[in-house]
């Protein structure tokens, strides 16, 4: 399955096996999936902040920061995942962006000063 992902060492289209087992091992433990549009989810580890996996991704709308790999990708009417269109790219850029040190330390400062 086509996905776009997001690991601590490379971001962009890649192939995993459509299999839960596989999708477990990619996110490191549990799925859970985040819809991102009506047909495509963010999928991540259920317990990244609680076992104290790194920040990852932003997703910007939703204002919500998740930890650990994840990935992208579509789902059909049943909840079966699917591969990723390449007309997803622009859309799935602009919902999602990589965290950066520099964010996490802005993010920290503004709530430690009641700014955000």
């Amino acid at each position: 399955m086509k996905v776009y992902g997001f690991t601590k060492d490379n971001q962009g289209v890649m192939e995993i096996e459509n299999t839960l087992e596989a999708e477990q091992k990619f996110v490191g433990g549990l799925i859970e999936c985040t819809a991102l549009t009506e047909d495509i989810d963010l999928v991540c580890n259920e317990e990244g902040w609680v076992i104290g996996l790194e920040p990852r991704v932003i997703i910007r709308e939703l204002e919500t920061i998740i930890a650990g790999d994840c990935f992208i990708c579509r789902h059909d009417r049943q909840g079966n995942f699917q591969s990723i269109k390449e007309s997803d790219l622009d859309l799935i850029k602009s919902k999602v962006k990589p965290i950066s040190e520099e964010m996490l330390f802005r993010a920290v400062l503004l709530q430690y000063f009641g700014l955000e």
